[in-house]
């Protein structure tokens, strides 16, 4: 029995013999192939925010254009909306919006009421927004003074690689202040710190 599976196995087309090599699959294409109407723009966006095992990468954003931003803005800002779903829309808006929204990054970065996966997509969103020489005025408040040890870790690592490892004194400084359990969230910063 068994060399009869065998024989049919090596009969099959292709068995046993060497696949040709092929190209990695490539990124999908998100390039709109028509302009997108506003409800188009509307469904997308509502699309993205309630995807849950499919991440939605920044070219995806982009292809919305300018008409996602107030659509996003308003979301972020509510907190009637689930975290997640503000944390989503502040990933889309540093895509489409770029330095407009800093500000409204900045704000939800410091303030200490808002949920934590909704500061982090803030704090990553400001270190993606904002240019190489402004990221330690930027991100260094948040470095200093948030509460929590995981936000001030999260704004040490994205200021180590904004910086190019410039601003690793002011990191290892505030390691140094840290309680020794706290220090443990530092290790991807040090990582970019020479």
């Amino acid at each position: 029995m068994l060399s009869i599976l065998f024989a049919a196995i090596l009969a099959a087309p292709g068995a046993l013999r060497p696949q040709p090599k092929t190209a990695p699959p490539q990124a999908e294409d998100v390039t709109p192939k028509t302009e997108l109407s506003d409800d188009d723009v509307r469904e997308h966006v509502k699309a993205y925010l309630g995807s849950i095992d499919t991440p939605i990468h920044a070219n995806q954003w982009k292809t919305l254009g300018r008409r996602a931003v107030p659509m996003l803005e308003e979301i972020v800002k509510s907190r009637d909306e689930l975290p997640t779903r503000r944390a989503k829309a502040i990933d889309g808006l540093a895509a489409v919006g770029g330095g407009q929204a800093l500000p409204l990054f900045s704000e939800i970065g410091k303030r200490e009421s808002e949920p934590i996966n909704v500061r982090f997509a803030a704090v990553r969103a400001l270190s993606q927004v904002t240019s190489r020489s402004r990221a330690a005025a930027v991100l260094t408040p948040i470095l200093e003074g948030a509460k929590d040890s995981r936000v001030r870790a999260l704004a040490a690592e994205h200021l180590a690689i904004r910086s190019g490892g410039k601003s690793c004194d002011a990191v290892r400084a505030q390691m140094d202040r840290e309680s020794e359990r706290a220090r443990a969230y530092y290790r991807r910063a040090l990582a970019h710190c020479p």
